[in-house]
């Protein structure tokens, strides 16, 4: 499996909350745009996978908020992925602040390999291989 990769984000003023603090709603972009990072650090495009016909929606998704996030905070999303089948990656993301090391959040999200037509299709093969085998594949 690739090593994990490393993005970073600030919070911006509109996603938090009259408290200053991270809206939840915050966090699933901040997943994704993870999720793309890691893909495109591990040299494949999103945008070309779409445009061979290979979509992969969101089919589950989970957060474990352990410490609030606050506007203007720099945070490091840890992501890495592994396979849990031949049409669906499992992507793990941690959540820290910069610098300090503390987990803030965490989330996972499992998306499937889908055609055009919304039918499940395998991973291309360099999805797959790019993604390796870890503990979870069934």
């Amino acid at each position: 499996m690739p090593n994990p990769h490393l993005h970073r984000i600030r919070v911006r003023y509109a996603e938090s909350d009259q408290m200053g603090l991270a809206h939840h709603g915050a966090y699933v972009g901040w997943l994704e745009e993870a999720r793309i990072e890691w893909l495109r650090a591990n040299g494949l495009s999103y945008r070309e996978l779409e445009v061979q016909g290979v979509l992969m929606p969101v089919t589950e998704l989970a957060l474990d908020y352990r410490r609030p996030l606050r506007f203007d905070d720099q945070v490091e999303l840890t992501t890495s992925a592994v396979l849990v089948g031949p049409t669906r990656v499992a992507f793990t993301t941690v959540l820290r602040v910069a610098g300090a090391g503390e987990v803030t959040a965490e989330g996972r999200v499992t998306i499937a390999c889908v055609g055009r037509d919304g039918r499940p299709k395998r991973l291309p093969a360099e999805v797959a291989a790019t993604v390796g085998t870890g503990p979870e594949v069934r």
